[in-house]
Order: C-alpha cells, then sequence, then structure tokens
C-alpha cells in the first residue's frame, strides 16, 4: 500500500476531517458525493482533479475517489487513518444500538407475556425495568428470575424471602439487598400492588416475602386457641395478665382452632392493645402495628379459616382506610369505622391530613365525611370508648 504522500499535506487535513465527519453522519459505507469545504486551497482542488477527473469544483465523488486510491492498494478509511481523522462509526453504533434496543424490547414483551400474563401491572413492570436491560438475553432472564419468585411466594404457606430465594433461583441471597434480582422482584410487586416504593419492607411482607419469619411478630391478647403446645402457652399468658408475640415461624406450624362463635378485636396501635391487658379485659385481641405485615395478616387468614369472626378498627386518616379496606377484602368486619363514628370524634385541635381518601365500600358515606373535614382520628384518640364498648 502506498498513499500519494501528497494527500497526507497539511493543507488536506480540512478536507479528509470533512469527509470523516460527513462518514460519521451517513454511515462508513457511504460513497456518495460530499461538498468540498470553504477556503479549500487551489494547490489541492487540482491535485483532487488529477485524481478524479470531473467537471465538479464543489463537490468530490467519494466512490470515484475510493477506486483511484485502490489503484495504490489503498481506500477511502485508509487514507483518513493516515491522516489523522478516523471516523468514529457513529452511525453504525447507533444503528446497532437501535437494533439491540429492538430485540431486547421484543424479547421483553414476548416473554413477559407468555410467563406473566397480559395484566395491566404486567406492562407496567415492562415499562420500568426496559431501561435498565442491555439486551434480549438479560429481559428473558429478568421475567425467568421474576415468574419463578412470585410462583414460589404465592404456593401455601408462609416463609422467608431467603427460603423463597433458594427455592426459585437456588441461592438464598439471590434477593438480598443490592442484588438485580430484588430489584425486578421489587419492581414487579409494587406494578402489582399499585404502590411507588419497590423496596418498602411492608410492601414484601405483604406479598408473603418478609425478611425474615421471626423479626415482626403479631402481638395478641386473650386469644382461645385450642390445643396444646404454642396453643397452651398463649392461654397460659393470658392466665398470666401477659400478651403473646405470635411470629410467621410459629404460626406456620399452628394449628389454628378456637372455639364456636369466637369473635377477635384487631386494632391498628399497640397502646389499645395494651390499655386492655392494664384493664383485664375478657376480649381476643390482635394488633397490626399499622399496615399488617405476614404474621398478622397469616394469623387473621388461620382465624377465618377457623370460622372466628375477626373485626377490626384503626385510624380514621387515608393510610389507616386503606388498612382496613384491604382487611374487609379477606373477609374481616370494620368495626365502629363509619361516618357517624367519625364525625362523633372530631374536634378541632385533630391533625389535618392531604391524601386523598380512599374508598370506604363498608360505609361510602365514611369516604365523603372525611374528605369534607381533612382532619385524622387517630385510634388512641377514641381508646376509652372503644374499649368501652368492650367492656360493656
Amino acid at each position: 500500500m502506498t498513499l500519494p504522500p501528497v494527500l497526507l499535506q497539511p493543507e488536506f487535513l480540512p478536507l479528509w476531517q470533512h469527509v470523516s465527519a460527513t462518514l460519521d453522519r451517513r454511515g462508513l459505507h457511504d460513497r456518495g458525493w460530499v461538498s468540498l469545504p470553504d477556503g479549500l486551497p487551489p494547490a489541492v482542488r487540482a491535485r483532487l482533479r488529477e485524481l478524479v477527473p470531473g467537471r465538479s469544483t464543489r463537490r468530490l465523488d467519494l466512490a470515484q475517489l475510493d477506486r483511484a486510491l485502490d489503484r495504490h492498494g489503498a481506500d477511502l478509511l485508509t487514507l483518513l487513518v493516515a491522516a489523522g481523522c478516523s471516523p468514529t462509526g457513529r452511525r453504525e453504533a447507533r444503528d446497532a444500538d437501535r437494533d439491540r434496543r429492538a430485540r431486547r424490547d421484543g424479547a421483553l414483551v414476548d416473554a413477559a407475556r407468555a410467563s406473566l400474563g397480559e395484566q395491566p401491572w404486567v406492562t407496567a413492570w415492562v415499562e420500568v425495568v426496559r431501561p435498565g436491560l442491555p439486551d434480549d438475553e438479560a429481559a428473558r432472564a429478568a421475567v425467568d428470575t421474576v415468574a419463578r419468585v412470585l410462583a414460589v411466594a404465592g404456593e401455601p404457606g408462609p416463609r422467608s424471602r431467603a427460603e423463597v430465594a433458594a427455592q426459585a433461583l437456588g441461592d438464598a441471597h439471590e434477593l438480598d439487598r443490592g442484588t438485580p434480582s430484588r430489584r425486578l422482584v421489587g419492581q414487579a410487586l409494587a406494578c402489582r400492588s399499585g404502590r411507588d416504593r419497590w423496596d418498602d419492607p411492608a410492601l414484601w411482607e405483604d406479598a408473603g416475602l418478609p425478611g425474615d419469619l421471626v423479626a415482626t411478630p403479631v402481638l395478641t391478647w386473650g386469644l382461645p386457641l385450642l390445643g396444646g403446645g404454642l396453643a397452651a402457652a398463649t392461654r397460659a399468658a393470658t392466665g398470666a395478665g401477659a400478651p403473646s408475640y405470635l411470629s410467621t415461624l410459629n404460626l406456620r406450624d399452628l394449628a389454628v382452632d378456637v372455639p364456636p362463635g369466637t369473635v377477635v378485636l384487631g386494632v391498628e396501635n399497640p397502646r389499645l392493645l395494651e390499655a386492655a391487658v392494664q384493664r383485664g379485659l375478657d376480649v381476643p385481641m390482635l394488633c397490626t402495628l399499622g399496615n399488617p405485615t405476614t404474621a398478622p395478616l397469616t394469623l387473621i387468614r388461620a382465624l377465618l379459616e377457623a370460622g372466628a369472626e375477626v373485626r377490626h378498627h384503626g385510624d380514621f386518616d387515608p393510610a389507616g382506610v386503606a388498612i382496613t379496606a384491604r382487611l374487609a377484602q379477606l373477609g374481616v368486619v370494620p368495626w365502629h369505622m363509619t361516618a357517624a363514628d367519625y364525625r362523633q370524634a372530631l374536634t378541632p385541635d385533630l391533625r389535618r391530613f392531604t391524601d386523598p381518601v380512599p374508598p370506604t365500600p363498608w360505609d361510602p358515606e365514611l369516604q365523603r365525611a372525611m374528605t369534607e373535614h381533612g382532619r385524622a382520628v387517630d385510634e388512641e384518640r377514641v381508646m376509652d370508648e372503644l374499649l368501652a364498648s368492650i367492656d360493656g
């Protein structure tokens, strides 16, 4: 290969820079016409006419220049490299990236439909995770991870997140904080439940994926559980005037059985259960400690399956009535959670809330009343009245 030395002289540099920029826009294989840059010296133009004969003095035929260079055993790209004006291949890189993204998007949509279904939350999840997946292989792997975890989490019986990860993904630490799988599954859970925070512990608890089986037990008082073992220990604690904590670990091995006609009162805040213990009230109670996690939900479902009636009272604020609504969907009966109860408890000093009040299907008027007044009634504010109604 012997490039004509004259083409590598400094006065040719603006031309080759211009040609290189043109190939970046059009593509490395473009061999069309290119306009000559302004101010190109006459000697350069004359030398170009020798290499590339033609009548135009304003444009250069790149195809003809390539053929001329071929006679020297070179080509246009070789010339540009030798002149220090190597094109970047931006057009090719851009096209390749577009094709890669198209393959990824197609694989993600197809895999999600096949493994997760065509529900709206799946479509939302696809849009959320798509930018973070580099290619089609990663897209299919992401769907497979989520599908495996959701399938195992949906099986009967409480289990920890580590147990689910070990069974579904082959590694007990695959859903630990900071892992890609945890983010993918968390984003799926958030889309499925309509929540914003995929790393909210309550989100994972509600999905049956607690961090462990003992850290967030359910607080109980006076549960008339039948049988020996843990049931007997719970009754003994009540006889000693002590509340009991039942963990998810306990509950997965406990066959919950209660006498016919048992009514259990669920409350949101532990102060109410504490006051019932202090006053020695003979009423079965459980406390969700705010938004119910795996342990209280497991106990509530078990009590309902055993034939007990479970009632619930919570805060009169958007979060509190949302909790009540979720529990009502399980079969729990809202208790003293009507518009009349709310209005009776209103006072001018109550804190205000700004979040929208969710639907209250057990009493639609409650949503309207709370929206109208915009004041929250914490459960502790009506504690004495609630406990008096139990005692009475």
